[in-house]
């Protein structure tokens, strides 16, 4: 266990170290108040604390409620069940991931409450039809064109706000708490099929995941009837105050417990109707949640009060200057670092690991979603500064993205847009996106619409990346088979016969 906790601890610094040296360095060429500094680094050790805590708890509870509900799920062998569960499961899970908790506090013209909601709801209705598949071998490649067609339909009625703000919301809400739950529930019920492609079953599950809360919010987007709250509110990031620290940690607090709450409530249901849990367990889960609770907190606080200040102050200064390009490189440098050592990241490429049998390496994989990570940062910086509409990057993008799934095995497919939902982290969102929306006020664009998007794009360009490894991989078995048929046509089987 203390092992455990020294890894987590390791982990978070390994994640939040690289950005505290670039804000340090940066620090010797751009003004900073003390006050803005002193509180960053304060956040920062916070934010290793919380995130430590948060991931050792979120082992000991989390991961563990969701082994157990997957392979319970499978003995059941009902599909109403597998299917109830899903829908449930899908939307508890998005309602305590601290991604979305961060975005929405972004959001000042909607509600925590309805944003949240509405997220976590099109999570779940995708979970269930990512069930679907998974338990019927459908095809995932028409599934996440039938989608987009429908996305890239309702892009045409949605006011441009909602737009951006609607792919945040599925670059942000496959994290660290619903990572193993999804991945772990795709496992279990590939497990209950028998064909030869059970296995790749195993994966698609986050990137349908990712493409339900796109929906939702555009639909909400027609519904909603904007006022004059919809012009940004930049107050949160520029009124600070230590007091903030404690005004934020009885805020947080109360967040997390109700968004904590359903898992509690679906795992005390669950026990209640299988009683498959020992005492042991259950102890180990009770101890692991309280963790989770205050690790959460903790880096909720850290990331709502030093990091987004110091991520707007940062794009606001720089942006502001004649120096405002020097921002696409610092992004691109932070985003980088950021995604290298995303715990939701490594969840996945393990898997992949292991599904390729080492011939996709874990290194290679890491960096091929950290350079597209970083390509998309420098993208999304670059589209402020020039006002590029939003919609050319994701319709150009994703449509890229959907051309490819043509030329790569349908595995990388799943492979590829499971490895875009894991990559929108906290960070993303509590510092890369302050850093755009600073930029963006200062030169007195439109926030909603050029500033919002970047997690969509931290999400898409990685898909691209993710495919071509998939390529050059497939190019690479048909030349190892060619070599090996061309070895087999050069033996004179008949030698030892004429030559005897």
């Amino acid at each position: 266990m203390l092992k455990q906790m020294k890894d987590d601890l390791i982990s978070s610094i390994k994640t939040i170290g690289p950005i505290v040296m670039m804000v340090l360095l940066l620090s010797i060429f751009i003004p900073v108040e003390p006050v803005f500094l002193i509180s960053f680094l304060l956040s920062s050790v916070l934010l290793v604390f919380g995130a430590s805590l948060f991931t050792f708890g979120a082992d000991l509870s989390m991961v563990v409620i969701g082994n157990k509900l997957g392979k319970s799920l499978v003995k059941s062998k009902k599909i109403w069940i597998i299917l109830f569960v899903s829908l449930i499961i899908g939307t508890v899970v998005t309602i305590a991931e601290p991604d979305l908790l961060v975005l929405a506090e972004q959001i000042t013209f909607i509600s925590n409450f309805t944003l949240i909601l509405t997220i976590s709801i099109g999570v779940g209705a995708c979970m269930l039809l990512a069930s679907v598949r998974s338990l019927f071998g459908l095809d995932l490649n028409k599934m996440l064109i039938i989608s987009f067609i429908i996305i890239f339909i309702l892009m045409l009625f949605v006011p441009a706000d909602f737009v951006p703000l609607a792919f945040d919301s599925g670059g942000v809400t496959t994290g660290t708490i619903s990572i193993p739950f999804i991945i772990t529930l795709g496992i279990g019920l590939a497990s209950n099929r028998v064909d030869k492609k059970a296995k790749e079953g195993s994966f698609g599950l986050v990137s349908l995941a990712s493409v339900g809360p796109i929906i939702m919010v555009l639909l909400l987007g027609l519904i909603y009837n904007p006022d004059s709250s919809m012009i940004f509110d930049n107050s949160i990031y520029i009124n600070f105050s230590f007091s903030n620290y404690l005004v934020q940690f009885v805020s947080c607090f109360k967040d997390v417990l109700f968004a904590i709450s359903p898992i509690i409530v679906v795992f005390i249901v669950y026990n209640l109707i299988t009683r498959s849990v020992t005492k042991i367990e259950c102890r180990k889960i009770v101890v692991g949640i309280i963790i989770t609770i205050f690790g959460l907190t903790i880096f909720l606080v850290a990331s709502n009060v030093g990091f987004l200040n110091m991520g707007y102050y940062i794009g606001e200064y720089i942006g502001g200057s004649v120096y405002r390009y020097c921002l696409i490189p610092i992004i691109m440098a932070l985003s980088f670092f950021i995604a290298i050592a995303e715990p939701a990241v490594i969840i996945l490429i393990n898997q992949v690991e292991e599904f390729t049998e080492g011939g996709i390496s874990k290194s290679v994989l890491n960096i091929a979603l950290a350079l597209g990570v970083s390509i998309a940062a420098g993208l999304s910086m670059l589209r402020i500064f020039t006002g590029t509409p939003f919609s050319y990057f994701a319709i150009v993008g994703y449509g890229l993205a959907l051309l490819l799934t043509l030329f790569i095995p349908k595995v990388f497919t799943a492979i590829a847009f499971d490895a875009g939902g894991a990559t929108g982290g906290s960070l993303t969102t509590s510092f890369l996106l302050p850093i755009t929306i600073g930029a963006c006020y200062s030169i007195g664009g439109n926030v909603f619409t050029d500033a919002f998007g970047l997690a969509s794009m931290v999400s898409l360009v990685p898909i691209i990346t993710v495919e071509m490894v998939g390529l050059i991989y497939q190019v690479k078995l048909r030349i190892m088979a060619r070599i090996e048929m061309l070895d087999d046509s050069i033996i004179d089987y008949d030698w030892e016969v004429n030559h005897g």
